[in-house]
């Protein structure tokens, strides 16, 4: 059978009347929302990368089935990373912290402290919203009534003054 051409109009319709059952889907799959959500996208972006299709009657099914190789990839790969894992090495360690290792950790400790706490007060705000309560971009925004943007540089500027600050202490 011949290639037919697919069009990205019918490649982007068929994605956005077939997103939820496709994420629902890969959910089932994967257990994973955000998992899911992305590999949704890279079948899209799988579909949308063909020039041609041998068979477009039944591109939801094409699509599906892209969706449903991706899962098993993914599924495959983590089992690979979880199974090297657990791998045990010949060398055990001792699993408490040296006294050297705990002196080392401590200075480190202090050393980000003393960073975080010379930092500007809105940009030290945005770093511990974002690395202690962990909250994205929008809620940090939102909450301080800035837009994303400022949040980004914000955090730019005060993860470059840590790292400056941590690298003048040769930690």
């Amino acid at each position: 059978m011949p290639a037919v051409a697919v069009h990205h109009d019918q490649i982007a319709d068929l994605f956005h009347s077939h997103r939820d059952a496709i994420v629902s889907f890969l959910i089932q799959r994967v257990k994973c929302p955000d998992t899911a959500q992305d590999l949704s996208q890279e079948a899209y972006l799988r579909l949308l990368g063909k020039d041609s299709l041998a068979n477009t009657d039944n591109l939801t099914g094409y699509l599906f089935r892209t969706a449903e190789r991706l899962s098993i990839d993914f599924i495959r790969s983590h089992q690979r990373t979880t199974a090297r894992a657990q791998t045990l090495d010949d060398e055990l360690l001792c699993p408490h912290p040296q006294p050297e290792e705990s002196a080392i950790l401590r200075q480190q400790c202090d050393a980000l402290l003393q960073a975080i706490a010379s930092l500007p007060g809105q940009c030290r705000h945005i770093l511990l919203l974002r690395k202690i309560d962990e909250l994205n971009y929008a809620e940090i925004a939102t909450q301080l009534g800035i837009s994303e943007k400022t949040v980004q540089r914000q955090l730019v500027k005060a993860m470059l003054h840590c790292h400056q600050m941590l690298s003048q202490q040769n930690i």
